[in-house]
């Protein structure tokens, strides 16, 4: 039998594995040297004409221009509500009415308090003034005739307030619209006890339609009254809507996200929409505009003042004055001209 040579494996030594090792990052850090220095192809943009726009954006919601949040004065159990959410409304018009027969018996009793409380200090004005006196009036009355005069007057002074707060408490018992409008609410059924904090029902008058727009506090030093805006409901993303800065009203709140911000009412051109309220939007408040200004892409402004022109078949470097910028473009005052292509990408120059 004829045996075959065997190969035995190479023995690796240590020094060989390391220097294997070393070529190996050597050869990676070549490569990866050159893609970074690989230089890309660079894409050029002309300067030219046209208005800025620089605006602040701003979330809000659609409002009318009065909203009344109505609500019971006192507590009591609902009678009757006459309107409906989508119902137009007048001021005056009676709205909802708790149930008044308690409130009826009070004001009937006072007022019989008060007829008995008068006929009384009449009998004792009779007998001053016609009997005793001959109608000389209370000047010959006694003390103790003054004391009961006194007594019985009061008595009929304190009986009419008593009046007075029934007829107050039964006219509370319904609410009336202080404006016209539509009712946007109506949470409460007849029927049920109510509070004095429980929302009966809204009417908002949309004889003008606004914007309420959440301004952040770091931006509300550059909106004006009058400033032009353009807003966009998200149920109507494909229509938008003008308006004009009417009040920026003088207080803070905190919005979902926690800024602090001011509400800017922004009143809308004539918007043929139908009126629901609260509905999302945006708002963009021009605060500036250039008309005719040279502009390039803010993508294209290095370190703020410079940017890369065509040379050749190379680029230059040129520092420019800048102006006011909308969200892409940019003014530029001066160091370019109309027509000048500049580079677009100048995160691609190598070396310049």
């Amino acid at each position: 039998m004829k045996l075959l040579p065997v190969k035995l494996p190479i023995k690796i030594t240590r020094k060989r594995f390391v220097i294997g090792l070393v070529f190996l990052v050597v050869i990676f850090g070549i490569f990866i040297f050159n893609q970074r220095t690989k230089q890309k192809p660079l894409e050029y943009t002309e300067v030219k004409r046209q208005t800025i726009v620089s605006s602040i954006s701003a979330s809000g919601v659609l409002a009318g221009k009065e909203t009344a949040n109505l609500r019971f004065k006192s507590p009591g159990k609902l009678a009757y509500i006459n309107v409906k959410a989508g119902d137009k409304v007048f001021t005056g018009q009676t709205l909802a009415s708790l149930d008044t027969t308690d409130l009826s018996i009070t004001l009937q009793q006072t007022e019989n308090n008060l007829k008995d409380k008068q006929t009384t200090l009449d009998k004792i004005y009779d007998d001053i003034h016609l009997f005793q006196y001959g109608n000389m009036g209370t000047n010959g009355e006694t003390e103790a005739q003054r004391a009961l005069r006194t007594t019985a007057e009061v008595a009929r002074d304190n009986t009419y307030d008593t009046v007075r707060a029934a007829r107050e408490a039964l006219l509370n018992a319904s609410i009336f619209s202080p404006i016209s409008g539509i009712v946007t609410r109506t949470d409460i059924t007849a029927g049920q006890v109510v509070s004095t904090t429980d929302l009966i029902t809204q009417v908002v008058d949309i004889s003008e339609l606004y914007f309420d727009a959440e301004v952040d506090e770091s931006d509300i030093s550059k909106i004006s009254l009058g400033q032009k805006a353009r807003v966009t409901l998200n149920s109507y993303n494909d229509k938008g809507f003008t308006g004009t800065v009417s009040q920026i009203k003088p207080i803070t709140k905190t919005a979902s996200s926690g800024a602090t911000v001011v509400i800017i009412r922004i009143k809308l051109d004539n918007p043929k929409i139908d009126f629901i309220s609260d509905l999302n939007g945006q708002a963009e408040i021009e605060i500036n505009h250039s008309e005719n200004a040279l502009s390039i892409p803010q993508d294209a402004l290095v370190y703020e003042k410079y940017v890369y022109t065509q040379n050749g078949k190379g680029v230059k470097k040129v520092e420019v004055k800048t102006g006011i910028s909308s969200d892409i473009d940019i003014e530029i005052k001066s160091g370019l001209s109309e027509n000048e292509k500049v580079v677009k990408n100048p995160g691609n120059v190598v070396n310049k």
